[in-house]
């Protein structure tokens, strides 16, 4: 999927320091074009491609991470439901203002930041800003667990929807 902008996540990690590490989970037609790049970009020592990971196992791997970045190109990345999971987790995250349910779920200064999609500067900017500032970074991923807490437990949600649907269906 061209549209989650992992090679110009990689592109960004050039940009910045060496002890910077990248998780990539997932499978996909891209792994191999997304390889290429951080070789020839020489940061294929810095970047894991750790394939499928179990649902199970996805907990451990945000609460292991420092943040999580969604550098999604177009809004075709309609709301990010791997956010949700990462932000559970305490990570605040870095991604694009797509002006769409993503933004709704990672707002700009409040659970994480907010960069022009595609924009390789922008989104290595906003990766150095949170690798230096430990202390706001982890405010951002207590207020990002909150959000997930206060907007999308299940139970809400259905109660939510339930009480939409009645709105609409009594015509009021």
């Amino acid at each position: 999927m061209a549209y989650k902008g992992f090679d110009i996540l990689i592109k960004a990690l050039v940009r910045l320091g060496p002890e910077v590490r990248l998780l990539l989970g997932g499978i996909g037609p891209l792994r191999e074009t997304l390889e290429r790049l951080a070789r020839e970009l020489g940061v294929a020592e810095r970047v894991a491609f750790l394939g499928l990971i179990p649902d199970a196992d996805l907990p451990a791997y945000y609460q292991a991470s420092n943040l999580f970045c969604l550098p999604s190109l177009n809004q075709a990345e309609a709301f990010g439901i791997v956010q949700v999971e990462a932000m559970a987790a305490g990570c605040p995250v870095v991604g694009s203002r797509l002006d769409n349910g993503v933004n709704f779920v990672n707002q700009d200064g409040v659970t994480g930041i907010l960069v022009p999609p595609g924009d390789v500067g922008a989104l290595a900017g906003a990766l150095a800003e949170m690798q230096l500032k430990e202390g706001w970074r982890r405010e951002l991923g207590m207020m990002a667990q909150q959000h997930v807490l206060k907007n999308f437990q299940k139970e809400r949600m259905a109660s939510a929807t339930l009480a939409l649907y009645r709105t609409a269906l009594s015509g009021g």
